[in-house]
């Protein structure tokens, strides 16, 4: 019989205990929380948040604060920290899904609190990447972190809400005014790639100085002719052409334009003859190596036309130039080992046929 009892005690026991959570979940206590929100909209400089990415390692709270009775608890926010700030960005800035889609990634976002001679001393930080989300790819942008350090007394505390909007809306800011800055500036912020082909330089003008430029309208004479003959040599002529580029760059809503310009030319006091008074057959030898190099240019723009793209234009431009130059001392040589610097009559007809058709048209 006074077995029973005392089990009987047991249960009665047992039952209050569970039948009351707070005394046994009290240091479990949640503190859910909201972001303010402005009665007016906002309109960001030329970005909308696309979406937000979480990235710390603890995402089901924002910190570890201390309420009545110094009971500590974990500060949530409402409807989680992801969708809170999605709903923040959506009721306090207009979107245009033409401006740049930004990702607002969370590195760090907590408000902790620890008792200090009585005192509550509370510290609420902030730590966030943006980035740019170009088609399929992510182009990290900027960063921005702050905090702000807060006192007061024990007991419960209903300011958080405000401490954190305050946070956030200086992270927004900060982007903001980055973008402000950077926005037809820097290159990370390239949404697509326009290139311009222009006609080659002083196309219209080919004679600039100790320079001729290559020209539908322009051969060359020996006149043009005006170095001086090495001593040893067993020609009775030779031409100094060569081709360069040059690409300015403008960047304006996203788009970067690249103005292509190709400098076809050959340098008078680079090229020299035995004899002003040689035969038009072998200045006309010497006009091929001239249409050679323009052949070689030409396919330079096609080229570049399938190439370039947002990531590695630059790159690309200066390794397709290598390519081709490669090409064009291929060219040069090949052209020189048929016709035998001119002497093989029907190697120089069968060069001369290939570029009259290769340029044919070409400006």
């Amino acid at each position: 019989m006074n077995k029973y009892k005392k089990n009987t005690h047991f249960l009665i026991i047992l039952s209050i205990f569970f039948c009351n959570p707070s005394l046994l979940f009290a240091q479990y206590t949640d503190k859910w929380i909201s972001l303010k929100y402005e009665s007016v909209r906002h309109k960001p400089n030329n970005f909308y948040f696309m979406k937000v990415v979480d990235e710390r390692k603890n995402r089901d709270r924002i910190g570890s604060i201390y309420g009545e009775n110094q009971v500590e608890k974990s500060l949530k926010l409402s409807g989680g920290t992801v969708k809170s700030l999605q709903n923040y960005f959506s009721k306090s800035f207009i979107k245009d899904s033409s401006d740049y889609p930004i990702i607002f990634k969370i590195k760090e976002l907590l408000i902790d609190e620890n008792t200090v001679n009585s005192k509550i001393v509370g510290k609420c930080k902030i730590r966030i990447a943006y980035s740019f989300q170009r088609d399929t790819t992510e182009i990290p942008l900027t960063d921005f972190q702050t905090s702000i350090t807060f006192n007061r007394t024990q007991g419960d505390y209903n300011n958080y809400e405000t401490l954190l909007s305050k946070l956030i809306e200086k992270s927004v800011l900060y982007f903001d005014e980055w973008m402000e800055e950077n926005y037809d500036k820097n290159q990370k912020l390239i949404r697509s790639l326009r290139l311009v082909i222009n006609s080659d330089y002083q196309m219209e003008n080919p004679e600039k100085g100790d320079t001729i430029f290559w020209s539908p309208t322009r051969k060359m004479t020996w006149a043009d002719f005006t170095g001086t003959m090495p001593k040893t040599t067993k020609y009775s002529a030779q031409i100094f052409n060569n081709f360069e580029y040059i690409a300015p760059l403008k960047l304006e809503n996203g788009i970067l334009t690249i103005n292509l310009q190709m400098k076809v030319y050959m340098l008078k006091s680079g090229s020299w003859t035995s004899s002003t008074s040689l035969s038009e057959y072998s200045i006309a030898h010497e006009q091929v190596h001239f249409d050679l190099t323009k052949i070689v240019v030409e396919r330079f723009k096609q080229k570049a036309k399938q190439l370039l793209t947002i990531d590695n234009y630059d790159s690309e431009l200066q390794l397709l130039f290598i390519e081709m130059y490669r090409e064009m001392n291929h060219f040069q040589k090949e052209y020189d080992d048929e016709s035998n610097h001119s002497v093989n009559v029907f190697g120089q007809q069968k060069w001369q046929q290939f570029v009259d058709g290769e340029l044919r048209g070409v400006r």
